[in-house]
């Protein structure tokens, strides 16, 4: 494969089954090799290769399960992390509640849709029955139809 050649996005993300939304953001972030040329976007010829900074080290996942898996504070930032901890479990339970209460407000709008209903239906009826009613008592008072 040759490194030389170089590909517009459109063909990339085809040839490589990569979104063209995570070239462009991987682009902008500076984490792949591209040039911009006669105003397209070009990447070398091959798989993706994500470019790191020199200054920033990526450590291996832990052992620990994903599950089980907790953020750690920093040591000197404790009172920063609790409260953070603090105000995003706010949040949190704060949602829940619009949440429920959002819950219980469609269950009483679908009574209400379903009384409504009814009550329609009701209406309905007795109209009908009215109309039906009407050439009997127009023959009993004697009017003409």
């Amino acid at each position: 494969m040759s490194t030389q050649n170089w590909l517009p996005l459109m063909e990339y993300s085809a040839k490589f089954r990569v979104s063209l939304s995570t070239l462009r953001r991987r682009i902008k972030a500076g984490e792949i090799e591209y040039k911009f040329a006669d105003g397209k976007y070009l990447l070398k010829d091959g798989p993706l290769t994500v470019v790191a900074p020199e200054s920033e080290t990526i450590a291996p996942p832990s052992s620990a399960s994903s599950q089980t898996l907790k953020l750690q504070p920093p040591p000197d930032q404790d009172q920063f992390w609790m409260a953070t901890q603090g105000l995003l479990n706010e949040i949190k339970k704060a949602y829940s509640l619009i949440l429920q209460e959002k819950e219980e407000q469609i269950l009483q709008l679908k009574e209400e849709v379903a009384d409504l209903k009814t009550l329609v239906r009701v209406l309905e009826d007795e109209n009908s029955r009215i109309k039906n009613l009407q050439p009997k008592l127009d023959f009993d008072l004697g009017l003409e139809v």
